[in-house]
């Protein structure tokens, strides 16, 4: 007991003294004796600190478990519309756009000016307005004008003329107003000499004509649509004698679809007044033609009546059948077409002087009766590029016209250089084929082509005078690169006959006649143009280049091989 008593006295006291000596460590600065100059030194003792289970409670804060207030937020979205993109299949190939093409800057107004061997003389001038898809206009002005080896072998043509056309988004009008002169003589003559023509008589022909047209714009996919069309025209023609002749007319048709069936009406009526020395004739038509059309995507049948009133100096009355027919063999490459039907050709001194310009004065006027025409054949297409078509017809006319040299004037002599206008008896029946190529690959070849053969048949006249039974009639262009394109024309008519009237010194009343035979011929010419620029270009042409001084008329030879070169501007 004593001895433990010792133990536990010296413990304490130890820790008493320990204690003692930290508490001086921290409490008691250390003080520089500066009387005894002596030094004390500082001692820090710290103890890392070790938290025990007791220091728990100093957190005595707990969350609130019974706050049920709600929390919102507030979010805002960017929806974004894109395309979802599957890529389980094959994805379509979206077209880039193309570059915007530069509009190609064309010439507007055109002039040509040339020049050849016969004192030919050469003149063309166009001008028209840009390009305006809704207003268009322009002003033309040729001028031709020759010289032949023979007396008075002489032509001049001058042409004036404007037009104006005004394309709207349901109607679109045009119009055109021109003046046309041809002047020539009557230099024909025999040579064989049996008539004189030391002086041949010159012959002019004036013509002043307008017109206008007036129609509505269509859906062509529409098949209930409903169209219309009116047209106006008038035309004033003299001669450098006394005939004279003036006509009026006005045409219009009216269409209305209903799904695949279409009816409709077209008429015209023409008025014609034509005078000369010693005489005046009225001539006048009233047409008209009602029908009803079926269309398919393979077939067009179209079937009516043609109605035609001849009024004026002739009063005859006319019912025509109208009938025709298309059908498609292969759509868009072969299909087969015919017609049936007949109508009234009316002969004026305007349509029979642009045919042949040698006519006499007083000619017969006469209108041609269409009685039966019936037309049939094939057309389509090769190739894109490629066309043709052939047709073959059969034809019944009354009152047919052919031209017959003059020989009989006041019981005298006459003028063989002139013909009269004479007519078949009875009917003259016409059997014929058409035949027709056109090839255009743009501008690097193009060539059309027509063939015609006719068989004449009449019961009266052994030939059919002056009307040929075969033409053939050709043009071709061919470009070599950008500067340098070539064109040529071919003419090919087959022989023909000539009544050719002889008179009696016993009763000249009562001439006979005789045959001529007037050859067959080839017209060939040719010609080049070279583009120096964009505005100035040249051309080089020879017509007739074999030389033939062929006949198309009795006693009137042509004239032979004729160069003209000259120059073209475009601005």
């Amino acid at each position: 007991m004593t001895k433990k008593y010792h133990i536990a006295t010296a413990l304490f006291l130890s820790c008493s003294f320990a204690l003692s000596l930290s508490a001086n460590a921290q409490t008691t600065p250390i003080k520089k004796d500066t009387t005894r100059n002596a030094v004390t030194e500082e001692i820090e003792v710290v103890r890392s600190y070790k938290p025990v289970l007791a220091d728990a409670v100093k957190i005595r804060r707990s969350p609130n478990l019974n706050d049920t207030q709600p929390f919102n937020p507030k979010v805002t979205y960017d929806l974004l519309d894109k395309r979802l993109e599957l890529n389980s299949g094959i994805r379509e190939l979206e077209a880039q756009k193309l570059a915007l093409e530069k509009v190609a800057q064309l010439q507007n107004n055109f002039a040509k000016i040339g020049f050849g061997n016969l004192g030919t003389t050469f003149g063309q001038l166009n001008i028209a307005t840009g390009q305006d898809q809704a207003l268009q206009a322009g002003f033309n002005l040729t001028h031709l004008a020759m010289s032949g080896k023979l007396n008075a072998q002489k032509i001049s043509k001058q042409e004036i003329s404007g037009y104006g056309r005004s394309i709207g988004d349901h109607i679109i009008l045009e119009g055109k107003l021109g003046y046309n002169r041809f002047g020539t003589y009557f230099y024909g003559q025999d040579p064989n000499g049996s008539f004189a023509n030391a002086s041949p008589e010159q012959q002019k022909f004036g013509t002043f004509e307008g017109e206008g047209i007036l129609f509505n714009r269509v859906d062509a996919d529409d098949e209930t649509s409903f169209t219309y069309a009116a047209k106006i025209g008038a035309s004033i023609f003299n001669n450098a004698f006394s005939a004279k002749e003036n006509n009026f007319n006005l045409s219009g048709g009216i269409g209305k679809g209903l799904d695949k069936i279409k009816v409709g009406a077209n008429g015209i009526v023409d008025f014609t007044s034509s005078k000369d020395l010693k005489y005046s004739f009225s001539n006048n038509l009233f047409k008209v033609n009602p029908y009803i059309q079926l269309n398919t995507d393979l077939l067009r049948f179209t079937a009516g009546v043609n109605y035609v009133n001849e009024f004026g100096s002739n009063q005859r009355i006319h019912f025509f059948p109208a009938a025709s027919l298309d059908f498609m063999l292969i759509k868009n490459y072969l299909t087969l077409f015919g017609s049936f039907g007949g109508d009234i050709n009316k002969n004026t001194i305007k349509g029979f002087a642009s045919e042949n310009p040698y006519l006499n004065e007083q000619i017969q006027l006469r209108n041609t009766v269409n009685k039966f025409n019936a037309a049939g054949g094939i057309r389509g297409t090769f190739a894109a590029n490629i066309g043709f078509k052939a047709m073959v017809s059969y034809q019944t006319l009354e009152d047919y016209s052919y031209y017959l040299n003059n020989q009989v004037k006041n019981n005298q002599l006459g003028q063989p250089q002139k013909f009269d206008i004479a007519y078949f008896n009875g009917n003259m029946n016409v059997l014929g084929f058409d035949g027709e190529l056109n090839i255009n690959f743009t501008d690097a070849f193009t060539l059309d082509s027509k063939i015609n053969l006719k068989q004449y048949n009449n019961s009266v006249e052994p030939y059919a005078w002056l009307h040929p039974t075969f033409t053939l009639s050709s043009n071709a262009s061919f470009k070599i690169g950008d500067k340098i394109k070539l064109n040529g024309d071919v003419y090919f008519q087959g022989d023909t006959k000539a009544k050719i009237l002889l008179i009696s010194a016993i009763n000249p009343n009562q001439p006979d006649y005789t045959v001529k035979s007037i050859k067959a011929f080839a017209d060939i010419s040719a010609g080049i143009e070279y583009q120096y620029n964009k505005k100035i270009s040249g051309f080089f042409r020879v017509n007739n280049i074999l030389g033939n001084e062929y006949y198309k008329y009795p006693y009137y030879p042509n004239y032979g091989i004729n160069i003209l070169g000259g120059l073209s501007y475009g601005f």
